[in-house]
């Protein structure tokens, strides 16, 4: 049967394309299951390991806990009318579905090749993370010096086995990990403040001063990459009990978490090892910074724990925004704008398996590629695919904050908090750290060659590439165009 047609005052959900039998994926996810993906996708570990101490060393040392505030303070403000989105769009394409409904069909397909590409880049990077480091705590542990591609190769079997099966399996696995990540650190926080009491929170944390000091947008574009994946939430609205709460509860709630994490042991590092000293000693072990802490205050054997946890966090990320890729192609699959396959749902498992299928093969060809050039797992692999998704992903934020204002703006709706100024807000600060990623994305890249830190330019022309796309079937498949950018109820149940 045909759809209603959306009222300018409709209070139920809607979901953007036109389902059919075989492509509604299967609801299992409440709000702790998908807050546990969400944070996940985050990798707050790998985070506070690997970026933070390049954040004091090269940005504004101990200013470093401020700007994390900061930066939590941005994302809240641009949650806000995320959340007021989400509670109207139920869709699985998430950034696509919204930028599609609140700035049109063209700037919406650019924006869900974007998406694509860069979450699917982002996977391929993550994994080379993980074998990097699961070889490196393998090696500590056993002796065995075995090669990263093994590691790549058995991470990345796992993750497609767990992205063809429901996803509340995946949740479960993330639950372990996440559970073991976050206790290891607050374990080596409390250990901290035990020892040193209120020196632990120096004022200094959180000074002006401190936080303008040495280059504190080296820090803003770093302290934004530690939240990547917070998003994606909206994408899995279609397999919630409660979209229109639990999407809301969750960005919420994961930046909250996330951002008070980073918070608290930013400041209790800078207490640890000193405000006058945080960017010299970050500098000089930026690698090494949390385990010599651990080593210090917890014992060596707890350090290897960690070693072990880092490649584990690592795994739950490559998991996370895995998933998060399959159901973008799952999406476009569904609304014809790729082949109809990719669009069906696993008739038992009800996940997007041939999207699935898809971004295994697309990470599987990156990884293959590298090896064959002979690059490193870690800088080369790891950092550059990582840096080129994250400069892709805070520019879809940017784009969904102004997608927000175009969605209530054309349904004729009064401008308030949630729909007009929150998100514009967010759009400025996000905008600022987009520019920032393009600019030092040497420091993302660990690269110092032309060619490689010119990647993010390719976000853009993706993005044409999208845009270009959208206008042909426009011009030459109206009906395809059509399914793209129409919105229909979900009053319950999806509408046929």
């Amino acid at each position: 049967m045909r759809p209603k047609p959306l009222s300018t005052g409709e209070t139920g959900a809607a979901v953007t394309g036109r389902p059919t039998s075989g492509s509604a994926l299967r609801p299992s996810l409440g709000t702790w299951r998908l807050i546990l993906l969400v944070i996940a996708a985050a990798a707050p570990m790998a985070a506070v390991i690997g970026i933070v101490p390049t954040a004091f060393a090269l940005g504004n040392g101990a200013g470093v806990p401020l700007t994390f505030l900061a930066v939590t303070v941005v994302l809240g403000l641009f949650a806000v009318g995320y959340s007021a989105m989400s509670r109207r769009v139920v869709s699985t394409g998430a950034f696509y579905s919204y930028v599609v409904q609140g700035l049109g069909g063209v700037p919406g397909l650019g924006a869900a090749c974007v998406a694509v590409v860069s979450y699917t880049v982002f996977v391929a990077g993550a994994l080379g993370y993980f074998a990097y480091f699961c070889q490196a705590a393998v090696t500590e542990l056993t002796g065995w010096n075995g090669s990263w591609v093994w590691f790549a190769a058995g991470g990345w079997l796992l993750v497609a086995v767990l992205g063809h099966r429901r996803i509340d399996l995946s949740t479960r696995v993330v639950a372990v990990l996440l559970t073991a990540e976050f206790a290891i650190l607050a374990v080596l926080v409390v250990s901290i403040v035990g020892h040193i009491g209120a020196d632990a929170f120096p004022t200094e944390g959180f000074s002006p001063h401190a936080a303008s000091s040495g280059a504190p947008g080296i820090a803003i574009m770093l302290a934004f990459t530690c939240f990547i994946g917070f998003e994606s939430a909206a994408l899995y609205s279609e397999e919630a009990h409660d979209p229109r709460r639990s999407v809301s509860k969750v960005t919420y709630g994961s930046v909250a978490v996330i951002g008070g994490f980073y918070v608290l042991t930013s400041w209790v590092t800078v207490g640890a090892v000193g405000g006058d000293r945080i960017a010299e000693v970050a500098a000089r072990s930026s690698g090494t910074l949390y385990f010599d802490l651990t080593t210090r205050y917890l014992a060596p054997w707890v350090t290897d724990v960690m070693a072990v946890f880092l490649a584990t966090s690592l795994f739950a990320t490559t998991l996370s925004i895995h998933n998060v890729a399959a159901r973008y192609l799952f999406a476009l699959g569904r609304q014809r704008c790729l082949p109809s396959a990719v669009g069906r749902a696993h008739h038992r498992h009800g996940s997007p398996h041939i999207g699935s299928a898809v971004v295994g093969a697309v990470t599987a060809l990156i990884v293959l590629g590298c090896v064959a050039a002979g690059v490193s797992p870690l800088v080369g692999l790891g950092t550059v695919a990582v840096g080129l998704g994250t400069v892709g992903i805070i520019a879809l934020q940017c784009l969904a904050s102004l997608a927000v204002v175009g969605y209530f703006r054309r349904r004729g709706e009064r401008a308030s908090w949630a729909t007009t100024a929150a998100p514009l807000l967010a759009c400025v600060g996000l905008c600022a750290a987009t520019v920032l990623a393009v600019d030092k994305f040497e420091l993302l890249s660990g690269s110092t060659s032309t060619v490689v830190n010119s990647l993010p330019w390719l976000t853009l022309a993706v993005f044409l590439v999208g845009g270009g796309y959208a206008l042909w079937l426009r011009s030459r498949r109206p009906e395809s165009y059509a399914r793209m950018t129409e919105l229909m109820l979900l009053n319950g149940e999806q509408s046929f």
